[in-house]
C-alpha cells in the first residue's frame, strides 16, 4: 500500500513539475502597425517631412529591430536604416528628410520593412490590426513570425498630394 502511495506521489509531483514548467513559458509578442502617419500631407520644395509607421498594438520580449525605411519621389531616394533594442525602445519608427530646394513632383512611393529578433519562444499568433482603426493613417504594414528565430514586416504606400 505504501509503495502504491509513493508511486502515485511521485507521479502527481512530475505532473505539478511538467504544469509548472509550461506556465513559466515565454512567448514573444509581435507589435501590430495601424499603417503610416505622414506629416506633412502635402509637400513642397524645402519641407521637412516625417513618415512614422504606427504601432497599434506594441510587441514584448524582442530582441532586435532592425528598420528599413526608402521614399522615392521623382527624382530623389531618401533612405534610413536603424536598429533598436526594442523591449528599451518600443517607439513608433520613422523616417526624417529633408525636401530640396528645387523639389518638385507630387508623388512618393514610401516602403518600409522590419526584422524582430525574438528574446523568447517564437510567437504563436499573428497580429491583425482591423482596417480603418485610426483616421490620418495611411496603407497597410503586415508583420509575421518568419522563422523560430525572427518575425518580418513590410509595407507599402504610394503617396499622392
Amino acid at each position: 500500500m505504501k509503495l502504491k502511495s509513493m508511486i502515485r506521489l511521485i507521479g502527481l509531483g512530475a505532473m505539478m513539475m511538467l504544469a509548472a514548467c509550461e506556465e513559466d513559458k515565454h512567448i514573444c509578442t509581435l507589435p501590430s502597425f495601424a499603417g503610416f502617419r505622414i506629416f506633412p500631407t502635402t509637400w513642397h520644395a524645402g519641407d521637412s517631412v516625417t513618415v512614422t509607421a504606427v504601432q497599434h498594438s506594441l510587441g514584448d520580449l524582442l530582441y532586435k529591430a532592425e528598420y528599413y525605411w526608402t521614399v522615392e519621389c521623382a527624382d530623389t531616394t531618401f533612405t534610413r536604416n536603424y536598429d533598436v533594442v526594442y523591449d528599451v525602445n518600443k517607439a513608433d519608427p520613422y523616417i526624417g528628410i529633408r525636401l530640396p530646394e528645387d523639389f518638385q513632383g507630387n508623388r512618393a512611393k514610401i516602403t518600409f520593412t522590419v526584422q524582430y529578433s525574438y528574446s523568447a519562444t517564437a510567437p504563436e499568433s499573428v497580429p491583425v490590426v482591423p482596417n480603418g482603426t485610426q483616421p490620418g493613417i495611411y496603407g497597410r504594414i503586415t508583420v509575421m513570425p518568419a522563422s523560430q528565430l525572427y518575425g518580418s514586416g513590410s509595407g507599402t504606400f504610394t503617396h499622392s498630394w
